[in-house]
């Protein structure tokens, strides 16, 4: 029971020092990278292009593991609520990972510039 409970104190540690950290943020604005990257110098640019891509695969990896999920699921049942929810999670996870590439680049042409 002690092994259990520092393990779940371990994980919430790692958690919150994993979110404390400025992450992959894929709601923020053009206009907002670019006021960002204008303050920033080319190795916090560089850092920030990291943690977007650990992002991007992340999400890549989840959204793969859906696609074999939706595989599993026998044709007759493509239409039903099972699969549905997964092609919800599919679209989600595509529709997340356009946005951290599209933040990323912006980060990118910033570092460009610079």
């Amino acid at each position: 029971m002690k092994k259990l409970l520092l393990l779940a104190c371990v994980i919430g540690a790692a958690i919150v020092f994993y979110g404390c950290g400025k992450g992959a943020d894929e709601n923020k604005t053009p206009a907002q990278i670019q006021s960002e990257v204008a303050k920033m110098d080319a190795n916090e640019i560089n850092a920030v292009v990291a943690k977007y891509q650990k992002a991007i695969e992340a999400k890549t990896a989840e959204l793969k593991t859906e696609t074999e999920k939706l595989a599993t699921i026998p044709l007759t049942e493509q239409f039903g609520d099972e699969a549905k929810k997964v092609k919800e999670n599919m679209s989600g996870l595509s529709e997340s990972i356009n946005k951290l590439t599209a933040n990323m680049q912006a980060y990118a042409d910033g570092l460009k510039q610079k």
